[in-house]
This record gives C-alpha cells, sequence and structure tokens, in this order.
C-alpha cells in the first residue's frame, strides 16, 4: 500500500501549479453526515428549531434557530433570520445572521442583512450588504438573548 501512495503521490505532485503564488482556498465548513438536506426544487415556509445540521439547497422562507450548523448551497434562495452554530452561506440569503461559531461566506455567497458572530471568513466573490458584528467573547451568552423565537 505504502508503494501505491508514493506512486500516487508522484504523479500528484507532477500536477501541482508551477508558480509560486499561493492559491487561496474557499472557506468551509464540516458538516456531519447526517445533515438534514433540502433539495433544489423544495420550498419550504415556516419556521425550523432544534438541534443537528441542515443544508439547504432549495428555497426557504421564515425563521431558522438551530444548535448546529447551518449551509446555505449555490442554488439556494433564503429570506430567512438564521441563529445557528455556524454558518455557511453559499447561495443568497436575505435575513440576519446570528452564529455563536463562525460565518462562512464563499464566493457565491451573498447576504442582505446583518451578521453577529465570533468570527467570519469572506471569499473572494463573496457580498454581504449589512453590518458586521464580531465579539467572541460575549456571542456565546449574548446568542441566547438574542434567539429568534423561544428554545
Amino acid at each position: 500500500m505504502q508503494e501505491k501512495r508514493g506512486m500516487f503521490d508522484k504523479i500528484w505532485g507532477a500536477m501541482e501549479p508551477t508558480s509560486q503564488e499561493p492559491t487561496r482556498q474557499a472557506p468551509m465548513m464540516e458538516m456531519s453526515t447526517s445533515a438534514f438536506v433540502v433539495g433544489e426544487k423544495i420550498q419550504i415556509h415556516g419556521e425550523l428549531t432544534g438541534e443537528g445540521d441542515i443544508h439547504l439547497m432549495g428555497k426557504f422562507h421564515g425563521t431558522i434557530d438551530l444548535v448546529g450548523t447551518v449551509v446555505i448551497g449555490e442554488s439556494a434562495q433564503v429570506e430567512a433570520d438564521i441563529a445557528a452554530t455556524n454558518i455557511s452561506v453559499g447561495g443568497h440569503v436575505k435575513g440576519n445572521l446570528i452564529a455563536s461559531g463562525r460565518v462562512d461566506l464563499l464566493p457565491t455567497g451573498s447576504v442582505t442583512g446583518n451578521v453577529k458572530t465570533g468570527s467570519i471568513a469572506a471569499a473572494e466573490g463573496a457580498s454581504l450588504h449589512g453590518e458586521i458584528e464580531i465579539n467572541r467573547r460575549q456571542i456565546q451568552g449574548q446568542m441566547e438573548r438574542d434567539r429568534i423565537g423561544p428554545v
């Protein structure tokens, strides 16, 4: 097995770019393998609360209040206030974001609304129209006070 690994390293090493300019990696949020997925052709209107991860690829209108990770896929159209542990935006969101962990804006992501988080990363190409409040120390306690709905 080690011999094959060395062979793959040689092949992949030969395919690497020769320029000395570092390549930028888009921020990526890790999700559990048991995430709930909303497909591209699905539309949801309402309130989503609970614990767990969700990957939205379709349309969502309402509120999201989760202890977990919310991933907004590239094709997603979301009109919602979102409170979660982590939020990753690759599609379009119109609403406020509150994350006790971090917010990642991917190259295809756009947010129209305010962001309150402990950490934020925005890839080249992402857009944000609103205010950003970053406060790592206070966000945990503040998140509980700022929840969108009853817990």
